[in-house]
């Protein structure tokens, strides 16, 4: 009777033990999974109010000014735009910054963008291509820093 006894208590609180364990990991998964906490953290546009998802932007450095992209990839995801790829453009001889649309849904989104960076009408273009998994390329020209946006935009350098 000792032998079950005194073994039958460890086996008891190694059980305890371990529903509490497993208790507390839903409690953290739930916590984790739970996404509407963090969405007044996550910046929303009209636009994805109006079409049910975030517009996708791919940035193009086009004029060979370091760290020109991630500026306004910074800028942008500050605004709400979900921003999935910055690099170099095909070259660096662009002389006008240039908003090309690919979805022909556009119209949506559209203006918000535009007003946004203050983007002169003669330099978007719209160039539908329903294979981009992105709605719109931003390739910033030599006159990026002449965009009226540009003061604005020029507040998200990153410190380091």
């Amino acid at each position: 009777m000792k032998f079950i006894n005194k073994y039958s208590i460890s086996f008891f609180m190694m059980i305890v033990v371990l529903l509490l364990f497993i208790n507390n990991n839903k409690q953290a998964e739930s916590i984790v999974l739970n996404s509407s906490k963090f969405e007044p953290m996550i910046p929303k546009t009209k636009g994805e109010d109006l079409v049910g998802y975030k517009i996708q932007v791919s940035i193009e450095n086009g004029c060979g000014k370091s760290g020109i992209a991630r500026l306004y990839t910074n800028f942008l995801r500050k605004n709400g735009y979900d921003i999935i790829d910055f690099k170099n453009s095909d070259n660096f001889d662009y002389k006008n910054t240039q908003l090309i649309f690919h979805k022909r849904d556009y119209s949506v989104y559209a203006n918000e963008i535009i007003d946004l960076l203050k983007i002169k009408p003669e330099f978007v273009s719209y160039n539908y291509n329903e294979s981009n998994y992105y709605q719109i390329t931003l390739i910033l020209g030599e006159d990026y820093n002449k965009i009226d946006s540009y003061k604005l935009v020029s507040m998200f350098y990153e410190p380091f």
